[in-house]
């Protein structure tokens, strides 16, 4: 055992950095990091077992229940590590590949992501450090950093830089394992290299990279690599931004960071566009053209006052507004404003009973100034208002009828207590916002699946998604307890960039629920984590305050470029997704996604090259594994193959002894450690003296030349 772990240490703790690090980026993308620690001890476990122990009908029994463990503590699903929990992981297993497979979900749930990358570390833990196979280990762990690249749209250099160095480092333990004095200079010279690596600023060895790869980058976009990138990775997901169509919500999301609009002001705001009314199962539809009333502004200075806001108003800011993507929708914030326009021709459109506004022509004004007064009323003279319902030919008490009980159930449940109406809205409001069951995630928001409500899956079973998701659920339960509200949309405050800049992406769409307070008119309400509505609210109630904590922060951070939002950065605001993806299709007939498709397409050749690579590693082995062990050849038979094996690269002259021949061959590769020598002598004796012992005495000896022999290198002739 001291021999055993002398020689596997070095390649345990190799194999342990390369699991963990590599590791640690998968829970990145589902934004599990809080569970790293556990799971580095389920990889710390698999490393021991495949260093420390050699038999394997020991190994496979605890390389199952260490797996199984890793998977509990990763999924619990608030069971107790039994046949219980086993079961209903199992069933959330096969109910998410039926989903995967049929194309529902464009994304590879969580719950099998790490299960097959736990399963994958287990089965190279092996390979390293039992078989010592590291460049083709080494080549596994770096493809999956690379799906990881192109199909999360992230950037892994100095990872994939390290894993490399670990593979060269651990490639050169094992060649020169005598030669303990170059391991001190090898280590310093990699550590040199990653030191430079990380130092050298990444955009110089792009511009060196630039001129001398550019004959090459255009051949591959001519043949279409981009494209199939774009197509096959995470191009076929839903992009995020402001988008008409809201008819079918769901599936995950990712960022574009293209800018919408630019605004010099003091105080940072929502930007609202529009609302939506009516609740399909499905997501939100407009009503129909003609039922509402459009009214027509035109001239250099615009009034657009909110008449049912009868409170105060702060001071007035100037917001100086500069349009980058010319669409016609014009975002404004809450409160009156007064839009000075350059040019007087221009034209608005304004919808009564959704208060959007819209420009005649979409390519008018792409620069003006708002003169704008923010709301300014406390929550404490909130709770002194009734429940009332607008006047206005709009049901904002609309519910499908197929909408599950349990919904509805919940929505009571968690307003039984409140009796003010401003109090039954922060509870439904906190309770989506707070609590631990919900999480914030743009890639891992999934579809309901056939004929479920939007709403009640995300409630209920998937309770991942991101503010679609939140802000839906909050409207549709303040409507199950006669509360109106709609579904409003828009963006986020943006980023400043600098001092009063605000610059506002598509990565910044949100949406939020409104509720009606009779005297204030339509009041904007914030149910997803992380995000603040910034009006000009104070309090001096501490109850209130308290209960509607999450309203009252006045800050909000913008969106990061190249990553999901998690629980700790309040950036990445989105709303309704852009119209780039496929809604999750009614048709019962088989069908995989492209993503999918692609993703599994590939997967497949990489196993496949893995299992080839294997096959002609190992064939000659397995090959006598197989006459050994299932058909119990003895050493009559198996001992002439090894030797003509061997003959391949040390040749032997008819007339030359066997045990001659043996002591020549071991002594041009030592590796074998006189095993070759003993089972020549052994085979003489049974062959010579009619001595044969025992099928168990020479099995062992007869495996360890054969892999000796598949691993071996033609050196010389003699």
């Amino acid at each position: 055992m001291r021999r055993r772990i002398y020689d596997k240490i070095a390649p345990m703790v190799l194999s342990f950095l390369t699991f963990s690090l590599a590791f640690y980026q998968l829970l990145k993308i589902y934004h599990m990091e809080s569970l790293f620690s556990q799971n580095v001890v389920i990889i710390a476990l698999f490393c021991l077992v495949a260093g420390l122990l050699s038999k394997w009908f020991i190994k496979l029994p605890l390389y199952f229940f260490i797996l199984c463990g890793g998977l509990f503590l990763n999924f619990s699903q608030n069971l107790t590590f039994s046949v219980t929990w086993a079961n209903a992981f199992w069933q959330r297993v096969v109910n998410l590949s039926e989903l995967f497979l049929d194309g529902r979900i464009g994304y590879l749930p969580e719950e099998i992501a790490i299960s097959l990358v736990l399963l994958v570390v287990s089965l190279l833990a092996e390979l390293l450090i039992e078989y010592e196979r590291v460049v083709i280990s080494y080549l596994i762990v770096i493809g999956y950093m690379l799906f990881l690249i192109i199909y999360n749209d992230i950037e892994l250099p100095l990872e994939i830089v390290l894993f490399a160095s670990f593979g060269l480092l651990h490639r050169f333990l094992l060649v020169h394992k005598k030669n303990k004095q170059s391991y001190l200079i090898v280590g310093m010279m990699l550590a040199i290299f990653l030191l430079i690596t990380w130092g050298v600023p990444s955009d110089l060895i792009e511009t060196r990279m630039l001129a001398p790869s550019a004959t090459f980058r255009n051949y591959l976009n001519e043949k279409g690599f981009y494209q199939f990138i774009e197509e096959t990775g995470a191009g076929n997901l839903t992009r995020s931004g402001f988008s008409e169509d809201d008819e079918t919500l769901g599936g995950p999301l990712l960022d574009d960071n293209q800018v919408v609009f630019e605004a010099q002001q003091q105080s940072p705001h929502y930007w609202r566009i529009d609302s939506k009314t009516y609740y399909s199962g499905s997501g939100w539809e407009s009503p129909a053209p003609g039922n509402t009333q459009i009214d027509s502004y035109s001239g250099e200075e615009v009034d657009l006052v909110d008449t049912d806001y009868q409170a105060e108003f702060a001071e007035e800011e100037e917001i100086n507004f500069n349009r980058e993507v010319m669409d016609s929708y014009l975002p404004l914030p809450y409160g009156n404003k007064q839009i000075n326009l350059e040019e007087p021709t221009a034209e608005l459109f304004v919808n009564q009973e959704t208060q959007r506004v819209d420009f005649q022509n979409s390519e008018q004004s792409r620069s003006f100034q708002l003169g704008w007064q923010d709301f300014n009323y406390t929550l404490e003279e909130l709770a002194d208002v009734s429940l009332t319902t607008p006047e206005t030919s709009v049901d904002y008490l609309q519910l499908p009828d197929q909408l599950p009980q349990r919904v509805i159930d919940l929505a009571e449940e968690l307003t039984a207590e409140e009796e003010t109406l401003i109090g039954k809205v922060t509870a439904i409001e906190d309770y989506l916002k707070g609590s631990e069951s919900f999480r914030y995630s743009k890639i891992d928001a999934g579809f309901p699946t056939e004929n479920q409500d939007y709403v009640d899956h995300f409630l209920f079973e998937s309770q991942v998604g991101y503010c679609d998701n939140f802000s839906s659920a909050m409207v549709v339960m303040l409507r199950a307890v006669g509360i109106p509200a709609r579904w409003a949309k828009g963006f986020s405050t943006g980023e400043e960039v600098e001092e009063n800049q605000f610059v506002v992406r598509n990565s910044d769409a949100h949406s939020w629920a409104e509720v009606y307070f009779e005297g204030y008119g339509w009041l904007p309400f914030e149910a997803t984590p992380t995000f603040s509505q910034p009006l000009q609210q104070t309090t001096t109630s501490s109850e209130i305050t308290e209960s509607s904590s999450s309203e009252s922060t006045t800050t909000q951070e913008t969106s990061d470029a190249t990553t999901e939002e998690s629980s700790n950065t309040s950036e990445e605001s989105r709303t309704t997704s852009t119209s780039t993806a496929e809604a999750p299709t009614n048709d019962s007939s088989f069908s995989i996604s492209p993503v999918v498709k692609n993703f599994l397409s590939v997967i497949v050749f990489v196993i496949a090259c893995a299992f080839a690579y294997m096959l002609w590693r190992w064939y000659f082995y397995l090959y006598i594994f197989f006459l050994v062990k299932a058909s119990q050849a003895n050493i009559f038979k198996v001992y002439p193959i090894l030797l003509k094996r061997s003959e391949k690269f040390v040749s032997r002259a008819p007339e030359q002894p066997l045990s001659h021949y043996a002591q020549i061959f071991e002594a041009n590769y030592s590796e074998f450690q006189q095993s070759f020598v003993h089972l020549t002598s052994v085979y003489e004796q049974a062959l010579y003296g009619g001595k044969q012992e025992g099928q168990q005495s020479f099995e062992q000896l007869l495996l360890d030349v054969a892999w000796h022999l598949s691993q071996a290198k033609k050196k010389r002739k003699t």
